[in-house]
């Protein structure tokens, strides 16, 4: 999707000059393809305490938090490998962060700073410390839930809301005394429980996809629509429901818990510990899919170790083997430190990701990333739709899953200072590319993953603009982003998913402004771009929502406006007709 220019010539002449708009601030983060708050979370009624468990939670406090949340808004490690710093706070009886569990989890600082962090690939911060629509600025969290609901977001293969995480004990006192009830110990105080809901599924269905995920000794409150979760280390169960239909909930959960293995097994695609070497690609889903379920897999095959560990020789060796015409290394090449030093592996992990997810002939496999970046520019300016990789400076594109997003690299003399016009001029330049895993345009942030950073496979995070757009010069970084290569395989883009169709602002923009390209500016590519389109009137609503979907199709923003750039698609596909202007007129 192309960066609209930072003139409009159109707009300036067409709205008000003080038609001005600020993208609002989210204290977290709400991106579709991650956990949600939507709620508190659901525990236990107690109106039968053999079947309910130690912990029988009021189903009407559970209730009345998960429509509170429903509109959402050193250090612990976890599965992504973010660490959050220690905190203080009252902790002692009945204090405002008692404990009632005796846990030992510590306070975490878990402020708005950081509630965009992924504790793993769908799993933030902020889900994990708000309960009812509140976040929390100091909190607990388990590693071993987050563990757990990565697992069952894995297994179940759609997007887990957590309407509840992380509730104070300050905060359960005041929810239970609020409806005339005894508040009970419960594990949301201790950070070890969150309530969740998956879109199609029962509370039934949930409790059961979380035994099968988490394995039988975790605590599962089954309600209709969602389930809650515990992770206190032994099993226990009970219904949100009354009479013959909780009875009903409780028989069918031991039954299913009577067939579950003790151990879990991974998720179909999904690899949790070092997998042998050669392990098979996956074969399902879109190139993009597959791109990003190879990469994510690698962090925790790694986990601490590093590349001259004797553990990780294999997987480096077969990680080279994915180059063509490379000498495979030796062991005692790779135990080197001196030898590591001077032959760097990032884009032989990249090449590897590639050929496992079944890039095939269309992506150039190489030692270096400018290899493979100058081929995919080529690609892109020679409009080879034959091949899916396309290179793009990164004020042109939004990056997303499976795209490549690529930065020079700092050496002994600093940055290289390659750029997207430099990076085919035949020089040797140092690059460093990753592959984006996740996308979370709420919180201007995606996660990605590369190798040979810090000595592994790892993942790291990058800055968006408002827009989507990465941001050239990241915080604390001394060299700058300079390209995106991006997989063009034809299938719906996150972007694409979430902006399926323009909203009546953006609509009534793209009407205004198309109108004035057609009239008042006279230019002739609007009228090309209304010949190649059809359809309505190239000033009607019909028409913009017609070039939206068109833009989204060839890889420009989509906001329904036949302007420079779109224009310049036009021409392409036209043959030159209608080309506009190349700087703003007046």
């Amino acid at each position: 999707m192309t960066r609209p220019l930072t003139w409009d010539w159109a707009e300036s002449f067409a709205a008000p000059a003080d038609e001005v708009r600020t993208v609002p601030e989210t204290t977290w983060s709400t991106a579709p393809s991650v956990f949600r708050p939507a709620g508190e979370e659901p525990e236990a009624e107690e109106p039968e305490a053999e079947e309910l468990g130690e912990e029988g939670e009021s189903g009407e406090v559970e209730l009345a938090e998960w429509e509170l949340a429903a509109s959402p808004v050193e250090e612990e490690a976890f599965p992504s490998g973010v660490t959050l710093s220690p905190a203080t706070g009252a902790t002692g009886k009945d204090q405002e962060h008692w404990d009632p569990n005796g846990t030992g989890l510590p306070l975490l600082a878990t402020g708005s700073a950081v509630r965009s962090r992924r504790l793993a690939p769908n799993f933030t911060v902020g889900e994990l410390v708000s309960s009812g629509g509140r976040a929390a600025e100091v909190a607990r969290i388990s590693p071993a839930l987050v563990r757990c609901l990565q697992a069952v977001r894995d297994r179940v293969g759609k997007p887990v809301t957590v309407s509840s995480g992380y509730r104070s004990w300050a905060r359960n006192v005041e929810l239970y005394r609020g409806r005339g009830q005894t508040p009970t110990k419960s594990r949301h105080c201790s950070g070890q429980a969150a309530d969740i809901s998956v879109a199609g599924m029962s509370g039934l269905d949930l409790a059961k996809a979380l035994l099968d995920a988490c394995g039988r000794d975790v605590a599962v409150g089954i309600g209709a629509t969602y389930a809650h979760v515990d992770v206190r280390g032994t099993w226990a169960r009970w219904s949100y429901a009354s009479g013959d239909a909780a009875r009903r909930d409780i028989a069918a959960i031991d039954a299913h818990r009577a067939g579950a293995p003790a151990k879990p097994a991974p998720a179909p695609g999904r690899v949790y510990g070092p997998p042998a070497p050669g392990a098979a690609p996956p074969s399902a889903g879109s190139l993009r899919a597959r791109i990003v379920e190879v990469a994510q897999r690698e962090p925790a095959r790694w986990g601490t170790r590093t590349e001259t560990d004797p553990a990780m020789t294999a997987v480096l060796q077969e990680y080279y083997r994915a180059v063509p015409d490379v000498p495979l290394p030796s062991a005692s090449d790779l135990q080197s430190g001196s030898w590591q030093s001077g032959h760097p592996w990032s884009a032989v992990f990249i090449s590897w990701v590639m050929r496992q997810a079944g890039a095939g002939p269309s992506f150039v496999y190489s030692t270096a990333h400018r290899v493979y970046v100058a081929a995919a520019k080529k690609n892109a300016e020679a409009g080879d739709t034959a091949n899916p990789f396309w290179a793009y400076p990164v004020e042109k594109i939004t990056p997303d899953l499976g795209d490549l997003v690529c930065a020079d690299r700092e050496g002994s003399a600093g940055c290289g200072g390659v750029t997207y016009a430099t990076i085919d001029n035949g020089t040797a330049w140092p690059t460093h590319c990753d592959v984006v895993t996740s996308v979370d345009r709420a919180a201007r942030r995606i996660t990605a993953i590369g190798g040979n950073v810090g000595d592994r496979v790892k993942v790291k995070s990058f800055d968006l603009d408002a827009q989507g757009f990465l941001l050239p010069q990241q915080p604390g970084e001394r060299c700058r982003m300079f390209a995106v290569v991006k997989v063009r395989d034809g299938t719906a883009t996150q972007r694409e998913l979430e902006d399926t169709e323009l909203e009546e602002e953006a609509l009534a923009r793209a009407v205004r402004l198309n109108s004035s390209y057609s009239g008042a500016r006279g230019w002739p590519g609007h009228r090309a771009a209304a010949g190649l389109l059809g359809g309505a009137s190239p000033t009607s609503r019909v028409f913009a929502q017609t070039v939206a979907r068109w833009q989204r199709r060839r890889g420009l923003t989509p906001d329904g406006v036949v302007g420079p750039d779109t224009g310049e698609e036009v021409s392409r596909v036209l043959g030159g007709v209608g080309h506009p202007p190349s700087e703003p007129p007046g």
